[in-house]
């Protein structure tokens, strides 16, 4: 006698589930439609693999070469001539006094908050002695994050977050948002993509999707030597319902120690700048700038040529700086104390009999002692 059972005959009405193929095998398991479509597939590459193969190795024969010349990172387009700005006193010069009181909370992650004053200072073209100003700021920043916000007394509000992707890319973003209902507000996004011989970064000022609107620039700086760098800027201005587009040119000479630079800028409308900037000796700098503005009539063109030097002693640092225009102005920045620092800051306009004059102080002050900061390091924040 067998010991194998037959199965028990199926109900009226009841299939055999055995005999029906599953919906995942014939899924999984192609049939002759899909062999077919595969083969044409196939067929279509292989018509076109002659078109497409060699801008495969035009492309494969570049990056070989590309990293076979070593270039270096030529910097973001916006840091080209950063060197010259630095000993220039158009970033530094101030009048009035002023205060800021900076206290630093934690060292890492990096936390601090600062407190300014500013008072006497002249109003600008209007003319007069603008009321005193205060402003509360606040900075976190780690290796990936740096965020800083700032809030004044008219209750302006101003703030900016950066965030680190990767080794390679950075994205930013930056807010003004003023008191006054008539004053706009202004919104930047930004994203940078730092290569190994290039940069590359993509703006948008104020985009709007409503009314389509917004100002876009792209910056594209390429090391074409290990000495020299060209860059390209296009600015793209949409204010519906006109529309304007225009194009910058950029070259970066240096020598091999990086102790001159010289940059080009060709700007939009014809207007040209260049700079140079070289390390006299290890404490002084030098740096020269010349922007040309040319126009069909002679006597409307213009030209301003400006001479900078900065001195580094060993507690104080001078910066001193005349322009053709006929102005003259210097900046003292003493350090008294290794958490205090006095400024004194002039400029003197011979032609329009004008001057300036201020002084300021600053004050840091951090809750942790040397012993809570050994083995601490500070964070390198995306910048």
């Amino acid at each position: 006698m067998s010991s194998e059972t037959s199965a028990p005959p199926l109900p009226s009405g009841s299939q055999d589930n055995s005999s029906i193929p599953s919906l995942h095998s014939s899924i999984l398991t192609p049939g002759p439609i899909s062999n077919h479509r595969s083969l044409d597939h196939l067929n279509t590459l292989k018509l076109f693999s002659p078109l497409f193969s060699p801008i495969c190795s035009l492309f494969s024969k570049l990056s070989q070469w590309r990293d076979h010349l070593d270039l270096p990172d030529p910097g973001t387009y916006e840091q080209v001539g950063r060197e010259a700005k630095a000993v220039h006193l158009t970033n530094y010069i101030f009048d009035g006094a002023r205060a800021e009181l900076s206290k630093a909370l934690s060292l890492n992650p990096a936390f601090n908050v600062t407190h300014s004053f500013n008072m006497g200072a002249q109003a600008g073209a209007l003319g007069g002695i603008s009321p005193g100003t205060y402003s509360f700021g606040g900075m976190y920043a780690t290796n990936k994050i740096f965020a800083q916000g700032t809030i004044d007394n008219d209750a302006t509000l101003m703030g900016r977050l950066n965030y680190r992707w990767g080794p390679k890319d950075i994205s930013k973003l930056q807010l003004q948002w003023p008191s006054s209902p008539s004053s706009p507000s202004v919104t930047q996004l930004e994203h940078e993509r730092h290569g190994k011989d290039y940069a590359l970064s993509i703006k948008a000022y104020n985009p709007s999707l409503i009314d389509r609107s917004g100002i876009f620039i792209t910056q594209y700086l390429q090391s074409l030597h290990p000495r020299f760098s060209l860059g390209v800027e296009s600015v793209w201005q949409v204010m519906p319902p006109m529309e304007d587009a225009s194009l910058s040119y950029l070259l970066k000479w240096h020598s091999a120690n990086k102790d001159w630079i010289s940059t080009l800028t060709l700007q939009a409308q014809g207007v040209i700048q260049a700079s140079y900037w070289q390390k006299l000796s290890e404490r002084v700098d030098a740096a020269v700038d010349l922007q040309f503005v040319p126009h069909p009539l002679p006597r409307e063109r213009k030209a301003v040529s400006t001479v900078g030097l900065k001195y580094d002693l060993r507690q104080a640092t001078v910066r001193a700086q005349a322009d053709s225009t006929g102005k003259v102005s210097m900046l003292l920045e003493q350090r008294v104390a290794p958490m205090f620092t006095f400024s004194v800051a002039g400029e003197l306009d011979h032609v329009k009999s004008q001057s300036k004059f201020g002084v300021g102080i600053q004050l840091e002050s951090s809750p942790l002692d040397e012993n809570a900061l050994q083995g601490v390091t500070a964070p390198t924040p995306p910048m």
